[in-house]
Parts: structure tokens; sequence; C-alpha cells
């Protein structure tokens, strides 16, 4: 029997004119349900003078604001004055049908909470079975999940999702400890690891420390990571490839039935979900929808199609990405996105755009010289910020004084080519920066007494 490249095929690869139709459909069914059992939602679709039962294009929605992470604190302060939850005045389904809830850590505020109704995470183990699929995953395969479990979207989420795949999963998480989590490796040999490329590359660090052997020794032959950007880079992706002996895809998503992952071409992201949702290039100056063509690069806004609890409706989390519209070359039709950093993350250097991820991504190109740890350090608040910007960034090992002093030249030099601003490179011994499971921070803010 020929095994299917898709999970779901029929939903899958619809495309066209047979993908809008059935989009506009549920986009209509969608906005009706959030007016009828949501007070927030309807006082926002009826101010924008839209009528749920008059959609006729996706561009219909184009009147309906923005929503954004401030705003989500805002609702869900809201509805903890007013209704005694904290889950948001967005929240269309009842309370006791609320079964999951996952949220952010917290760090600058009220967490950002995601809550799932028994149909939600069906939509949910959907869409992570057509993502792990595609990588080449089947029922019966061994995974071990590498995600932080504790209130992580990509942790006990992705727990359900894989186990109703039939998969059997590992659930170390990254609360496991580095050691733990390379012993139950050796043990259990899981085909397949599911964490942050940040992990990846310290558990590559720590391996022959921890268990005497190199990570390639596990047998890991799919790496898939997310979390954070960075397995996009060719640089990275090839440095995690050599180490692991195994086949590195870049992913993103987790909430509302949303994920994209890409392709064993490399070439952007693919959404594994076109029929559950939308998403839409909005321009960062304006906040307006723009057309998609080759190389838009644009903040991503996201409607679900069919979610019950807290469903979203032009969702611009901001994320900052190149859309990539056409046929990929593995087949698979629909706009692909290249993650290029996050606009809160954005600095303004001499009225140059910085990307901390796009700064990592210059220096990991220069392995095995450096680690590919880094940080920016600010002594401003940004986004604007004076240059010379510095950058605190690992060697390799077994560098001499003149070697790095070659390395830090070079850097520079690199930097100021590619990516047009100005720096001053610290160069640091290896393992002198903190790695993390979960995202790791590029920024270092000494402003604000970080160090």
């Amino acid at each position: 029997m020929v095994d299917r490249h898709l999970w779901n095929p029929q939903q899958e690869a619809l495309q066209g004119d047979a993908l809008r139709t059935w989009q506009v459909e549920c986009l209509r069914r969608q906005l009706g349900y959030l007016r009828e059992r949501s007070d927030f939602y309807r006082e926002r679709i009826d101010r924008a003078g839209v009528k749920p039962e008059n959609i006729r294009g996706l561009e219909d929605i184009h009147p309906i604001p923005c929503f954004d992470k401030s705003q989500h604190r805002e609702v869900q302060e809201a509805s903890l004055r007013e209704q005694g939850h904290p889950y948001g005045t967005h929240l269309c389904a009842p309370l006791d049908k609320v079964i999951g809830v996952q949220a952010t850590s917290g760090t600058s505020g009220l967490p950002t909470f995601y809550t799932f109704t028994r149909h939600d995470y069906d939509v949910n183990d959907e869409v992570i079975a057509r993502t792990l699929w595609r990588l080449g995953l089947r029922p019966g395969d061994t995974v071990m999940l590498g995600f932080a479990l504790s209130m992580f979207v990509g942790g006990a989420p992705w727990l359900s999702g894989m186990q109703n795949m039939g998969l059997r999963v590992i659930p170390i998480g990254a609360e496991g400890g580095t050691g733990r989590l390379l012993q139950f490796a050796r043990l259990t040999r899981p085909k397949a690891l599911l964490c942050t490329p940040s992990f990846a590359e310290y558990l590559v660090e720590r391996a022959p420390e921890l268990m005497d052997a190199e990570v390639a020794s596990l047998g890991i032959e799919i790496l898939m990571c997310g979390g954070e950007s960075g397995a996009g880079d060719p640089a990275v992706r090839g440095r995690l490839e050599a180490a692991y002996g195994a086949d590195v895809y870049d992913a993103m998503g987790g909430a509302w039935g949303f994920f994209m992952v890409s392709c064993r071409e490399h070439q952007g992201m693919h959404i594994v979900s076109p029929d559950l949702n939308l998403v839409e290039a909005i321009d960062p100056a304006t906040g307006e929808a723009v057309e998609v063509k080759e190389g838009t690069v644009a903040e991503m806004a996201y409607t679900s199609l069919d979610w019950e609890a807290g469903p979203i409706l032009r969702y611009n989390m901001g994320d900052v990405a190149e859309f990539l519209p056409g046929l990929c070359a593995c087949g698979l039709p629909g706009t692909r996105y290249r993650i290029l950093g996050r606009a809160d993350d954005m600095l303004i250097v001499k009225g140059i755009n910085v990307y901390p991820a796009a700064v990592r991504d210059v220096v990991a190109e220069l392995a095995p010289r450096v680690t590919g740890a880094m940080r920016i350090v600010l002594d401003h608040e940004g986004p604007r910020v004076p240059p010379p910007l510095l950058l605190r960034i690992e060697h390799g090992e077994g560098l001499d004084d003149v070697e790095c002093a070659s390395l830090s030249t070079q850097l520079e030099r690199r930097i100021s080519d590619l990516l047009r601003f100005r720096s001053v490179v610290e160069l640091v011994p290896p393992g002198s920066l903190d790695r993390s499971a979960h995202k790791t921070k590029l920024t270092l803010k000494r402003y604000a007494g970080e160090e």
C-alpha cells in the first residue's frame, strides 16, 4: 500500500476557488457564532458595519479592527473584574464547557490565556496529526516531547494530539532536566524530538559530558524545532542536521488550531490548516491589510474559522514574516511564510530595522568559530537605540587571543555589510551565556539591571 503524503488530503490540499469557497462559508458561520456568544465581538463586528450573513469574500472582514496582545490582556482584566474569570470577554463558550487552559509565562504582566472546549481539542488533535504526518511520523512511532509541559501551548495540547494520532509519546518536557531527557532518549530511542532550536543546540553541547556520547548516538531521525525562530536559518539547521544526523524542520503555532511547518525544500513554512484558519498580511505602519505578493514583508493577523472557547478574529501577534505565495517545489500549494522576527523585539538603529533573530542568524554562519549563543546588550530602552550595538557572542572552543581578535573584526564587518548597522563585538567563552529549554532571550537590558 502506498503511504499518503498528507494526513487529511481532502482538506489540506484545498486550493484556489474551492479553498476560498470553503473559507468564506466557515467565516460567515464563525462570525455569526462570535456575534451571538460574545458581547465583545458583537460590539466589534457591529461597529465595523459587518453583517455575517453578507460575507461574500475574505476581504469583507477588513473593516473590523485587528486584535493584539495588549488588547487580549485588557479583555482578560475586564472578564476577571466583571465575570470572575481571567479568560477574556472574547470567551464564547460557556465556562463549564472550557476543559483546557494554557497560558504564556506572564513575565510582563497578566499571563495570556488560551482556552479549549472538547471540540477545540478535537481541532487541535487534527492539526497536530497533519503536522507530524508531513514530517514522516506514523502511528506506533516513538516521539520525545521536549517542550515545556507546564501551561505552554506546545506542551499538554501536543501530548493530546500525538497520543490521539497513535504515537508513543515520551513527555519528558523541558522541566525534566537535560540529563534526564538524554537518559530517557537513550533508553526509549525516539524517532523524533520536539523542542526549541536553542535547547536542541544545548543538548549537542551537554551530551558528551552527561552521557559520554554525541547526540547522534541517540538515533533521532526527525527534529522539529519551534517556540522561537532559528531552525529556519540554513546555518542553524545545518549545524543541527550534522550533529544529530536528523532531518530538521522549522515550526510555529499551537493555539486556535493554527500551525505551520517547513518541508524538505526549506523555503518557508506551510500552513497545515488552511481550512481552519485565515492569515492576512498587515502593514505595521497603518494596521491595514495589504495584498500578498512574492516577497511581501508584513505582520501576520490570524482568524480562527472553527474554534469554540476563545476564538480569534484578526489577531495580530506581532510576527513579522516574508510572504511567499505560489506552488512550493515540494508540490504543495498555498502561501508559505518565512518568519523574520517579532515587531516588539525590533530595534531601530539610525533608521535601520534590526531584528535580533536576524543578528543571531548572521552570527551562526561562522560556526564552529562561534557556538551560536549571543545577546544584544542594550544600555538604552528601545526601539530606537544609538549605535554601535554591543553584541556579546560566544566564541568556539580552542580559539586563542589572536584568533578571537580576527573573529571580532570579521563579525563586525559582516553585520555591517549584511544588516547595515554598526556593532561592537565582545567575545565570551563557550558556555558562558545562559541556555534555556524555553524561548531564549536574545537581548539583555543592561539599562534595567539585567546582566
